[in-house]
């Protein structure tokens, strides 16, 4: 049931909204063979002549993951300096129902407990105590920030064929933040989901479709007043690698504000990335990519340099520094 319940967070899409953790936000980046550690750092380029060079980091990200793809450790470090650290504690069912059962003997030993001091998730505890549940439970392990409590309480209810049925967030109180309600289709792919408030209304909502004949699946992505805000139309080969990608965004009357359109390679790694600003046909400047890749063939540099773009013309301001990022990963094989 675990690899089913891997294979779930990699079938959902890589987009985090707000400041709420995703099945996205738990997962590690996919690749083959499985990544141990994987640093991203995010480059200050200096120019020596006409050469770009990559510089010292100014951003660096390292995340741990474990067998199963999912994250245990987050660190941000800015300009050597630790910002933010993350450990990430997956709970089984049977580790699960224990977080619950703590819960109600902490409720025994306390004299003054009553139902308006009942937390969301002692009620969440009480109505699912017999369900198909995980959970995740996530802590600040920054310097001065170390808690024993989570910053964030994840858990994941299942439906009768493995799939996450309803989701929900708690914060450090055991207050409930966030639900989130999936919906599939009868072959179990992904159709909506929805995030709602402590309330039931509407915080956001996603909806996905795939189209056989294109080879191509579509993202929709709405607000809470269910207005569309972003679309994402991802295109595949026969191979499963991504194509071509055409993201757009709208404004409250749901007009195009702006449009990019990202052509990849036979890899799947982005070539060519065109930016539109609202429903113009030709495109106001080109991102072009250049990649370093490791004996897996996993990228170690990815250079991103931004064309201007006149009468069918391409220009390369020389005194514009490239995106440079570099990526050290230790597989597990």
């Amino acid at each position: 049931m675990k690899y089913l319940r891997t294979l779930v967070l990699v079938l959902l899409p890589t987009i985090a909204l707000s400041l709420r953790l995703t099945a996205a936000d738990l997962k590690c980046e996919e690749m083959k063979p499985g990544v141990r550690n994987l640093k991203v750092m995010t480059m200050q380029p200096l120019r020596r002549g006409k050469v770009w060079l990559e510089g010292t980091p100014v951003t660096v990200f390292n995340t741990s993951c474990d067998l199963y793809g999912l994250k245990t450790e987050e660190t941000e470090y800015h300009q050597n300096s630790l910002v933010r650290k993350t450990l990430f504690v997956h709970k089984s069912r049977e580790e699960a129902a224990s977080v619950c059962e703590a819960r109600k003997s902490e409720e025994k030993l306390t004299s003054t407990f009553s139902e308006e001091a009942r937390s969301s998730l002692d009620d969440f505890c009480r109505k699912y105590r017999k369900k198909d549940f995980d959970a995740v439970l996530v802590y600040d392990a920054s310097p001065g920030s170390a808690s024993a409590t989570p910053i964030r309480q994840v858990f994941r209810l299942y439906n009768a064929k493995g799939f996450p049925s309803e989701e929900y967030e708690f914060d450090p109180a055991a207050a409930l933040e966030t639900r989130t309600a999936y919906k599939y289709d009868p072959k179990n792919n992904l159709l909506e989901k929805m995030d709602l408030d402590p309330e039931g209304r509407q915080l956001r909502r996603e909806a996905y479709a795939s189209d056989k004949l294109t080879a191509s699946r579509t993202f929709s992505f709405f607000n809470e007043n269910n207005q569309l805000k972003k679309k994402q139309v991802r295109e595949y080969r026969e191979d499963g690698t991504l194509r071509r990608e055409l993201v757009m965004t709208y404004d409250d009357a749901e007009q195009v504000l702006g449009k990019t359109e990202t052509a990849c390679g036979a890899g799947g790694a982005r070539e060519t990335e065109l930016v539109f600003q609202g429903d113009l046909e030709r495109p106001v400047y080109e991102y072009r990519y250049s990649y370093k890749l490791d004996k897996k063939g996993n990228w170690t540099e990815e250079r991103k340099i931004k064309l201007a773009l006149y009468e069918d013309k391409r220009f390369e301001d020389p005194k514009v520094a490239p995106r440079i990022v570099k990526r050290e990963i230790d597989y597990y094989s």
